[in-house]
């Protein structure tokens, strides 16, 4: 069987949220009352990130800047490692992220990671603030269940899906993975849902797994 990996970004390869870090540093209005009606699920991911993002209005530069500039911005080690084991294996690697493609593609990039299949919010700087959508693999935009529609798509294409992630939204595309790799939040949703889950704090231990399961 064809196998993919799908990893989140946010918290998964990063060992922090980026996206907060943006926000608490630029963001001109309080954005986290959003992100507390997003946390009780009063709104979807997309209409969250409109809001939230529409509130910066630096350029790309000056973010990007930031983000590769921040020492808060942490890659958890083995990444790379994992990216080429998988390179190896010839299975097809996704990042899928509710985060924005801009950061994404600036951090694998000084990574010296290239070539990965990358979704994500897209993104336009503007004076007025920052404009984002989330494309499903229809080409649509996609207001809640980004992460699951593009699992949704892989399993139907026949691959099993081996997907790691943190964070709460994370539990969705887990139900329909053959394999799960979990950390922080994603534990605890795993664990209340009875899903069998492998717990990694590196992508070393990640590699290690894959190796378990005989992939």
């Amino acid at each position: 069987m064809k196998t993919a990996v799908q990893i989140d970004f946010d918290g998964t390869v990063t060992e922090d949220d980026v996206s907060f870090y943006l926000l608490d540093t630029y963001a001109d209005g309080s954005w986290r009352q959003y992100l507390d009606e997003y946390s009780h699920g009063d709104i979807s991911v997309g209409a969250f990130n409109k809001v939230v993002f529409g509130m910066i209005k630096e350029d790309e530069k000056t973010l990007t800047d930031f983000v590769l500039d921040s020492p808060r911005v942490i890659v958890r080690p083995g990444f790379k490692e994992l990216i080429d084991y998988c390179a190896g294996k010839k299975y097809r690697t996704i990042i899928v992220s509710n985060g924005l493609n801009f950061y994404i593609e600036a951090i694998l990039q000084k990574l010296g990671v290239s070539g990965l299949e990358i979704h994500a919010a897209e993104n336009i700087f503007a004076p007025d603030g920052m404009k984002v959508r989330y494309l499903g693999p229809d080409g649509k935009e996609v207001e809640a269940g980004f992460k699951e529609v593009y699992t949704e798509r892989l399993v139907k294409e026949g691959y099993q899906v081996v997907y790691i992630g943190n964070g709460t939204s994370d539990i969705y595309p887990c139900r329909k993975a053959a394999h799960v790799f979990a950390t922080a939040d994603l534990l605890e949703k795993c664990r209340a849902e009875y899903l069998k889950y492998y717990p990694f704090n590196d992508f070393y231990e990640v590699i290690r797994g894959l190796k378990s399961l005989g992939l």
